[in-house]
């Protein structure tokens, strides 16, 4: 068997010398943040109600899912217990109406990560709390950020969960486990992100009867002087947090033409500032769309999900947000992260039917890549996994989800 030998350093491509570079500065950085942060010590509890900070600062489809663990969490805290959750600032207004604590800190991740004033700001806040019992639920925890906020804490108990390393190198794990007074190990099983929400609250002592399910009631925030949505329609959100996890536009506007023609509903283009070129472009190929990307806030972004009829869209938070508003949900689905995210699985119960999973898992065998994927394809391209699902499948999946809904087709 050959073994691979690195490549001499002066024959490295300059972009790989520079990529390298960067990499190393951003370790140093971090390194010498953790390291002039240090407070030895706890700090004193403060009077009254017990305080409890439990820490979030993932995307919005993970919120999503952890909602229903977030209220198992709460209502086993108890009322005497002020929860104080520290989230990230781009959901922090669906925190708020979910009703999960009694109060939300946001916490901007970019600033977390690179702003040495604001994360002082923060720290002194955190320190500030005098918190009794800090938590953190995350399973893919991150030393500048989760694994930061809860050494702030200085809690008498600082919970965490081993989890995984994918954005946590080995050293950075093994100086950021000695700021838990308690690590709850992880299964080797896969699981569904759900089912592992449900695995730490059962670890910290939380009774549960089954997974709890993501759910959301979102306010409705719809703008009624925009005749557009007063009439029945469905979202298209082509867009999705790298390039190689995008559908075609040309795909989502044929199967979108499919959906219109089948049911006369209004199509709706949702995504943010990122997602503007694919939305585009499907908009150029769907006469009559309504284009809302780029437009919209993340809580009347969860209020049009909610009350369309049915979404379609990449392995983005639309998904969650969809199924934990009682909407159904078409899914363009890759391998990288199978069956963490989706499809969902039996012991969610009656929302994993909600979620319609359009995938090539039968005909590729390299699906639960984590994202190293081994198949050749331009860069900054959608991974082939996505790029070869066929429009013909995901036609065919529209036809049976608008028949469970009571659309009638010719499919």
């Amino acid at each position: 068997m050959s073994t691979l030998v690195p490549r001499p350093f002066e024959l490295w491509p300059l972009p790989r010398v520079s990529q390298t570079l960067r990499y190393y500065l951003r370790r140093a950085r971090r390194w010498r943040q953790v390291i002039t942060e240090y407070r030895p010590g706890t700090v004193r509890s403060a009077p009254g109600r017990r305080r409890v900070l439990v820490v979030r600062l993932d995307a919005i489809g993970d919120f999503v899912l952890w909602s229903g663990a977030a209220r198992a969490l709460r209502t086993w805290l108890g009322p005497d217990t002020h929860v104080t959750l520290a989230a990230n600032a781009t959901w922090a207004d669906l925190a708020r109406d979910a009703e999960i604590a009694d109060e939300v800190w946001p916490v901007r991740r970019g600033a977390l990560e690179h702003d040495s004033r604001y994360r002082t700001e923060m720290r002194l806040r955190v320190e500030g709390g005098r918190f009794d019992l800090a938590i953190n639920p995350r399973y893919t925890r991150e030393m500048l950020m989760g694994d930061s906020v809860m050494r702030w804490s200085r809690a008498r108990d600082r919970i965490g969960m081993v989890g995984e390393g994918l954005l946590l190198p080995e050293g950075e794990r093994r100086w950021a486990d000695r700021w838990y007074t308690q690590l709850l190990p992880s299964s080797a099983e896969f699981m569904h992100e759900s089912e592992r929400h449900a695995e730490f609250l059962r670890g910290i002592g939380v009774p549960l009867p089954g997974v709890p399910a993501p759910s959301l009631n979102v306010p409705q925030l719809l703008r009624a002087e925009d005749e557009q949505l007063s009439r029945a329609y469905f979202v298209v959100f082509a867009g999705a947090s790298e390039p190689e996890k995008r559908w075609s536009p040309e795909a989502f506007a044929e199967v979108a033409r499919h959906v219109q023609r089948r049911t006369g509903w209004q199509p709706v283009l949702l995504g943010d500032n990122a997602d503007l070129e694919p939305t585009n472009a499907v908009a150029a190929l769907l006469p009559g769309a309504l284009n809302l990307a780029g437009r919209t806030s993340v809580p009347i972004f969860a209020s049009l999900i909610q009350g369309s009829r049915l979404v379609m869209t990449n392995d983005t938070s639309a998904v969650h947000l969809a199924a934990a508003t009682g909407v159904h949900a078409i899914c363009i689905g890759g391998g990288w992260h199978w069956q963490r995210f989706v499809p969902y699985p039996a012991s969610l119960g009656e929302i994993a039917h909600r979620v319609h999973v359009v995938s090539m898992v039968d005909e590729m065998t390299c699906f639960k890549c984590n994202g190293h994927c081994i198949i050749p394809h331009p860069p900054h391209s959608a991974r082939p996994c996505i790029s070869r699902v066929p429009v013909a499948r995901a036609i065919a999946t529209a036809d049976d989800v608008l028949s469970t809904l009571g659309v009638k087709t010719d499919g």
